[in-house]
C-alpha cells in the first residue's frame, strides 16, 4: 500500500493507494476520529486484484492538515471542493465513489455535482438523508455547547468507556470491538484538541431548524447506479431512512448489513466487499 500527500490550496492533504487493476475506486471516511485507515484499511486490502483503490483523509482528518475555523456554512462545500481536486490531481476520469457517514455526504454531493464522473456511487450508514434530528432542538443546543470536547476528553481517560462508547453506536457484534481497536482509539484520543473535528462537523450539520447538507429532494438527479449499504441496527442513519431515499432514485439498490451499527463495512468488511464487487460487476459488465 502506498502513502502520498497531494496539495489542496495551502493544505497537506494524505492518500493511500492500493492495487493495480483496472477498476478505480474511491473511500471516504466518516466523522470525529476517522480516517481513512481506521475506517477502510480491511476493505482495501480485501478487495479484488482488479481494483486500484484510493482512501483519503479528509481535511481535518488523519495525516492530512487540521485548518482552524472549519465548523462554518462552507462546511461542504470546503470538503467537495478538496474532494475535487484530489480527483483532478489523480487524474480519474470516471471511478466508483463510496463514502461512510459524513464521507457519505460529500460523496452524494460530489455526485451531484460531478455526475459524468461517476460509474457507480455506494453511500454507507450515509449523511445527508436525514431532514432533522429526533429531538432536533436539543441536539442543536448540544452541538452548540463545549459539551463534544469535553465529552472527547472524558473518554480519552478511560479505554472501557471507549468500548463502550463503540458498541452502542458504530459496532453491534461486541465480539468485533477487538483490543487493538480501542487502544488505536485510546491514542487517538490523547490529543490535545480531541473532539474538534466532530464538533466542526457537528456545528456544519445541524441548524436551529434542520440537517444540512439535505439531499433528499435532489436525489432524483442522480442517474449513477446507486447502491445504499446500511446497518439494521444503526442509531443514527435508520434503514426507514435508506429506503425512503432509495424510492426516490431511479436506479437504486439496498444492502442491509444483519446486527450492523453504524461502522457497518468496518463491522463486516468481508460482507462489504462481497455485496459491492457483486454490484459493480452487474452494472460494469452487464
Amino acid at each position: 500500500m502506498r502513502e502520498y500527500y497531494l496539495k489542496y490550496k495551502e493544505h497537506n492533504i494524505c492518500v493511500y493507494e492500493n492495487g493495480t487493476g483496472e477498476i478505480p475506486i474511491v473511500l471516504l471516511h466518516g466523522a470525529g476520529l476517522d480516517s481513512a485507515m481506521l475506517s477502510w484499511q480491511e476493505v482495501m486490502n480485501l478487495l479484488p486484484s482488479n481494483y486500484t483503490v484510493y482512501a483519503i483523509d479528509l481535511l481535518g482528518h488523519g495525516k492530512s492538515d487540521k485548518p482552524e475555523n472549519m465548523s462554518c456554512d462552507m462546511f461542504y462545500k470546503n470538503h467537495i471542493e478538496c474532494l475535487e481536486n484530489i480527483i483532478d490531481q489523480l487524474k480519474l476520469d470516471t471511478f466508483i465513489l463510496s463514502g461512510l457517514s459524513m464521507g457519505g455526504a460529500i460523496s452524494i454531493g460530489y455526485t451531484l455535482k460531478h455526475p459524468s464522473k461517476i460509474k457507480i456511487l455506494i453511500p454507507v450508514d450515509s449523511w445527508g438523508l436525514i431532514r432533522k434530528m429526533p429531538f432536533h432542538r436539543l441536539y442543536y443546543w448540544y452541538v452548540n455547547t463545549s459539551l463534544t470536547r469535553k465529552f472527547f476528553q472524558y473518554f480519552a481517560k478511560y479505554k472501557w468507556l471507549i468500548k463502550w462508547s463503540v458498541s452502542y453506536s458504530l459496532i453491534g457484534d461486541k465480539s468485533k470491538i477487538y483490543k487493538e481497536l480501542v487502544n488505536t482509539l485510546y491514542k487517538i484520543c490523547q490529543d490535545l484538541d480531541i473532539g474538534k473535528s466532530m464538533e466542526d462537523y457537528q456545528r456544519s450539520s445541524i441548524t436551529k431548524h434542520n440537517n444540512i447538507p439535505n439531499f433528499i429532494d435532489k436525489l432524483p438527479n442522480i442517474s449513477a447506479p446507486v447502491l445504499f449499504i446500511n446497518g439494521e441496527k444503526d442509531p443514527l442513519v435508520s434503514v426507514k431512512n435508506v429506503i425512503e431515499a432509495s424510492k426516490i432514485i431511479a436506479n437504486s439498490h439496498i444492502h442491509i448489513m444483519k446486527g450492523c451499527k453504524h461502522w457497518s463495512q468496518k463491522e463486516r468488511p468481508e460482507e462489504y466487499v462481497a455485496i459491492i464487487d457483486k454490484f459493480i460487476c452487474t452494472f460494469l459488465n452487464p
